[in-house]
């Protein structure tokens, strides 16, 4: 039986676009992972997990619509950097912990190998729909880039391994393994104690707050009632962004000239009316008002970001 890790892996789709999926418009949310090509196999003696940083996205849009577009709310938010740096921190801790108590070849998932669109949970490229032009015109509502297939780690003893990782045994707790005493909650419990998590729930429900919001602004409205006239002048019945999902196939694996043609038309449309730019204007005037509102405990959030990276930064460097 093999203990599987599969939440490492999840950073990437759950950790940054929890919150995007649920209130901030990723258009992409039903389509398949494209094709990926499968990582070069890493070290099992390695202290840490392989770390891969192709195709990461970067900090601020470099192009389309969104181009240079940054939220107020951002300055509080981990960003997807910060999350692989902390969970590269936990493995590394985890690993050392295992293999004090025997797994000498205890190893984790590969980081970083499946990227998202956005560097944080605001995916501003995607945040008003699609946004570039260009990645429109060849991939349709697609995501482009397909990151690496990550590499499993070999297959162990599932009751020992689970035993010592989570410091349980059915039911009831277990203190040592083997004679030797087991930190509380196991090594999971001195992970937890050593590196910590980030807590990013209070920036995300503010920004899809301020999504919610800046949708009902007269701006908002009035720019997406042209943007809505002008998919109608190319024989598209639509009322908002949102409703191009209706118009094409998410699940077919690649995109089909019509939907090129509908995206195209969408980013089109969208530079035509400014859409995006009012948009973006009407969300940045709530985001500052929501910020003044509740700055005490962003500042507050953002301080134990910054402790928790402080760690991680230091675990990581030690480990090279």
């Amino acid at each position: 039986m093999t203990v599987r890790r599969s939440w490492i892996v999840s950073l990437s789709a759950a950790s940054l676009a929890a919150v995007v999926l649920a209130g901030c418009g990723q258009q992409t949310t039903s389509t398949p992972p494209a094709q990926k090509t499968p990582a070069p196999a890493a070290d099992p003696a390695q202290p840490g997990p392989k770390v891969f940083r192709e195709n990461w996205p970067d900090k601020v849009p470099t192009r389309g619509l969104a181009k240079g577009l940054t939220l107020p709310l951002e300055t509080y938010m981990p960003s997807y950097a910060d999350e692989i740096s902390v969970q590269q921190a936990r493995d590394t801790a985890e690993i050392a912990c295992m293999r004090r108590y025997g797994f000498d070849n205890w190893r984790t998932e590969d980081l970083g190998t499946a990227p998202p669109l956005a560097a944080n949970a605001s995916n501003m490229l995607r945040r008003y729909g699609l946004t570039d032009l260009a990645e429109a015109k060849e991939y349709g509502y697609r995501p482009p880039n397909p990151g690496w297939e990550s590499t499993p780690p070999p297959g162990l003893d599932a009751p020992d391994a689970v035993t010592v990782l989570q410091g349980r045994q059915g039911d009831g707790a277990v203190t040592s393994f083997k004679g030797k005493a087991l930190p509380e909650g196991g090594c999971t419990g001195e992970v937890d104690r050593k590196v910590g998590t980030l807590d990013a729930n209070l920036v995300e429900r503010l920004s899809a707050e301020s999504f919610e919001r800046s949708q009902q602004t007269p701006a908002v409205k009035a720019a997406m009632s042209q943007w809505s006239q002008c998919m109608k002048d190319r024989g598209y019945q639509v009322n908002n962004v949102w409703d191009t999902d209706k118009l094409h196939s998410p699940a077919a694996g690649t995109a089909s000239p019509e939907e090129i043609k509908l995206a195209t038309a969408d980013v089109e449309c969208k530079t035509t009316t400014d859409l995006v730019k009012a948009w973006f204007g009407e969300e940045t005037v709530i985001q500052k008002q929501l910020i003044k509102d509740s700055k005490s405990k962003l500042d507050e959030s953002r301080s134990r970001k910054d402790s928790i990276l402080s760690i991680a930064s230091a675990i990581n460097a030690s480990s090279r």
